[in-house]
């Protein structure tokens, strides 16, 4: 092998820097932390080749069984996928350390798919957007009990129990990234009954649109209108201010999102992401 694989917490700053703002081949996952804030985590590698990085990657843990693919650049030098697998390899042998047991990631370009496939990854799921455009919303009165207020940092804890119930792990949000999600979204909101926290939303904006960033509910408190309370909460708040634009991402596979979306008038669009997966 004509390149070392170092670890980018060891790597200047600068350099990981210069090299991500370079016209290299690029894939980003749909992530809240940027490629900077993952270089000291393990599981970032750089292909070094000449004293040059070549290539970055890294594939790090959102909770304990489960890891996601953040980010791979490499140069256009043709040896992209010699640089994948040096790298995959690398970083399967921290997450396997660790005891995480499966590694996910999307596959939103043709070549990344032929990288995931020939790395031993299988198709999953996939990602799909609905979009709504009315600012008109069918009122409807949600349980006498329900209570939908803003969510505030000292729900964070209890938000962190509710989507870890909510989700499976690939799914799942650690605390680090729902204080991230908290801080970026520009509504988000918790619905409460029997004095509990029992699900959230947390919402983002753009100009004129707003998009449904994530929405859990307590298994344990499902079919109580509290899905419904909250996404009417998301569509009632950014309707007051002129917001006619909607979206929101969910899995193909996740049937009751899907028909609570369909039942606010979300409609699906044409494009999708697939989803692929890795058994450690």
């Amino acid at each position: 092998m004509s390149f070392e694989i170092r670890a980018c917490s060891d790597l200047s700053a600068f350099d990981l820097a210069r090299f991500l703002n370079a016209n290299n081949l690029s894939f980003n996952n749909l992530d809240w932390f940027s490629p900077n804030d993952r270089f000291k985590e393990p599981g970032c590698f750089a292909v070094i080749k000449d004293q040059q990085v070549k290539a970055l990657l890294a594939a790090t843990t959102e909770c304990p069984l489960a890891a996601w693919l953040r980010f791979f650049y490499a140069e256009r030098d043709g040896e992209h996928r010699q640089y994948f697998k040096a790298l995959m390899s690398q970083a399967k042998s921290v997450l396997e350390d660790m005891g995480v047991q499966s590694l996910f990631s999307l596959a939103p370009y043709d070549w990344m798919e032929r990288l995931l496939s020939g790395a031993g990854f299988n198709p999953t799921d996939r990602i799909i957007t609905l979009q709504r455009d009315s600012s008109e919303i069918c009122h409807t009165e949600p349980e006498q009990e329900l209570i939908i207020r803003e969510m505030t940092a000292r729900d964070l804890v209890a938000i962190e129990a509710v989507d870890s119930a909510a989700f499976e792990p690939a799914w799942q949000l650690n605390q680090a990234s729902l204080v991230k999600t908290y801080h970026l979204s520009a509504w988000h909101s918790v619905a409460i009954l029997e004095g509990e926290i029992v699900g959230y939303q947390m919402s983002t904006t753009a100009f004129d649109s707003a998009h449904l960033a994530r929405l859990a509910v307590d298994p344990r408190w499902q079919r109580r209108g509290v899905g419904h309370g909250l996404v009417q909460d998301m569509l009632e708040t950014f309707s007051a201010i002129g917001v006619k634009s909607f979206s929101v991402n969910t899995q193909a596979s996740n049937v009751h999102s899907l028909s609570l979306y369909h039942s606010f008038c979300f409609e699906r669009e044409d494009r999708e992401i697939l989803v692929m997966s890795l058994d450690l």
